[in-house]
């Protein structure tokens, strides 16, 4: 990929007003350099008139994909789920583990950051920008797909042990905030600009009220594996609505949540509140039938959803550009917050990602009209072009 080359769209989406007809997004050395209008800029290396550039999705909640699984520490298994996720629009995500044996999660962890600082990070396909710690800090009562048997009480000792100098590679931990202990660790993880996620939980919504207080500011998988809304009994729900301080995950799947509550979320929260996350573990992009290990438990992807034997959710086979198409009912600035934006500021690179303006990094997925990826490029290098792409390429583009 030449380090000079510029992209041609119907429309561009910028962070602020409306979006930009028929324009050029000019790239160098990896960066976006300028945004103009197409008219006598001359002829595009990447020409796709009847596209739309976005921001390209970030994904802050990913286990695996197309067969891989994060948790086994393997370049093989990164380098998959990297060309995975490109697929799909997305140009950058956060490796993140299950409940498991502390060394399992310091393995991943490690790996991820060793991954993180080679060449190949995003060479090839979505680049790794740390790690989601998704657990074992957690509620059995609300464990979901996540193994009980490794579960355990927060302990700031513990994770300092288990990780050691990774731990400054961890963006983010999901935690149940009502354990004995979570106060603590809410605490100290903030002082290290880790956020302290709310999931996998029972908690009040005055729990989680406190937690808030104690510095926690997300909520992982709003819906799924915590205590609901009801008139008298808010929960994690109800609290996440009611928060301001509080962003939600959001699995836009029509399986885990169904539309109708997806539009809750969003008329209490706002764009601004959520992310679409894929949850995705290794049966995504799989067909039906296929199995595989989650954590030590058995899955099978079934009739389109993943599976544990007694019928539990065991993750999402969601990708993010069907959660894309999914939120179709809003405006492409909504989605475009919800999909890049949000999660960029969430995890503290807002100032280079998330958004198609000058001095970004140039990290931009091309959907045709049907909402389809045709191009996904990561900080300047074309990762993705689906079989058949229209738009003309020059050169070694």
């Amino acid at each position: 990929m030449q380090s000079d080359f510029s992209i041609r769209a119907g429309m561009v989406l910028e962070p602020d007003g409306p979006p930009l007809h028929d324009a050029v997004i000019r790239v160098s050395h990896g960066r976006i350099t300028e945004i103009v209008s197409a008219a006598g800029a001359g002829r595009a290396q990447i020409d796709a008139p009847e596209c739309l550039a976005a921001p390209g999705f970030i994904d802050i909640h990913v286990h695996g994909g197309g067969g891989a699984w994060l948790m086994d520490g393997a370049v093989r298994s990164l380098e998959v789920v990297s060309r995975h996720l490109a697929q799909h629009g997305v140009t950058a995500y956060l490796v993140t583990t299950v409940t498991s044996p502390w060394d399992q999660h310091a393995n991943a962890v490690a790996a991820a950051r060793r991954y993180a600082l080679s060449h190949q990070n995003g060479r090839d396909g979505a680049a790794v920008l740390g790690c989601h710690l998704e657990g074992p800090f957690i509620n059995p009562l609300r464990k979901g797909a996540q193994p009980e048997a490794f579960i355990r009480p927060p302990s700031i000792a513990e994770l300092e042990s288990a990780l050691g100098s990774d731990i400054e590679f961890v963006r983010i931990v999901t935690l149940a905030p009502e354990m004995v202990g979570a106060g603590d660790l809410i605490a100290y993880l903030g002082a290290r600009g880790i956020v302290s996620s709310i999931g996998h939980t029972d908690a009040t919504a005055e729990q989680v009220f406190a937690a808030v207080e104690l510095g926690a500011r997300h909520v992982t998988h709003c819906y799924n594996a915590m205590r609901g809304l009801s008139s008298r009994d808010p929960g994690v729900v109800g609290a996440a609505m009611a928060h301001p301080a509080l962003s939600a995950e959001l699995i836009w799947d029509n399986i885990h949540v169904h539309p109708t509550a997806c539009m809750a979320l969003v008329r209490a929260k706002g764009s601004s509140g959520i992310m679409l996350i894929s949850d995705g573990i290794p049966g995504s992009g799989m067909a039906d039938g296929y199995r595989f290990s989650l954590g030590g438990l058995k899955a099978e992807v079934r009739e389109g959803a993943a599976r544990l034997p007694d019928g539990t959710l065991a993750g999402s086979l969601l990708t993010l550009d069907v959660a894309w198409r999914n939120a179709g009912i809003l405006d492409l600035q909504a989605r475009t917050a919800m999909t890049s934006a949000n999660a960029a500021r969430a995890i503290g690179m807002a100032e280079r990602k998330g958004a198609l303006a000058p001095g970004r990094d140039a990290d931009i997925v091309l959907l045709n009209q049907d909402g389809n990826v045709e191009v996904t490029i990561v900080a300047g290098r074309v990762v993705y072009a689906a079989p058949g792409f229209a738009a003309t390429m020059l050169d070694d583009t």
